[in-house]
């Protein structure tokens, strides 16, 4: 894929997250009077801010991508250093991690998970 044709992927994706919005009415906090539509508002905010932390992560690697892209080191593993698949890249544009080092990066996040749930 050429350079130009990424770029236009990844500000594509950039302009994708910046409508996507959130409400203060998603994340506020209610107290209602019927403990069933307090457990549904919970539910309801706890998917609201999970959304709203993803698409938070997924638009800073969008910008690395693009400073990466900028500077020449696009596809390359920012872990080994070694050149991320072409079919990653084209599947998502803005990994910055091989599949080996995806898969690492992702057990210590499990891990660390379990830990402080401990």
């Amino acid at each position: 894929m050429k350079t130009h044709e990424i770029k236009k992927i990844l500000l594509a994706k950039k302009r994708e997250l910046s409508t996507r919005q959130i409400s203060q009415e998603d994340i506020a906090i209610d107290k209602n009077a019927e403990v069933l539509d307090e457990i549904q508002r919970n539910a309801d905010r706890t998917l609201a801010l999970d959304s709203l932390t993803r698409k938070w992560k997924t638009s800073t690697l969008v910008s690395e991508a693009m400073e990466r892209l900028e500077h020449g080191t696009y596809g390359v593993c920012v872990e080994c250093d070694e050149q991320i698949s072409e079919k990653r890249l084209a599947a998502l544009p803005w990994a910055k991690y091989c599949i080996r080092c995806q898969e690492i990066a992702d057990r210590e996040t499990v891990e660390s998970s379990w830990s402080e749930a401990a």
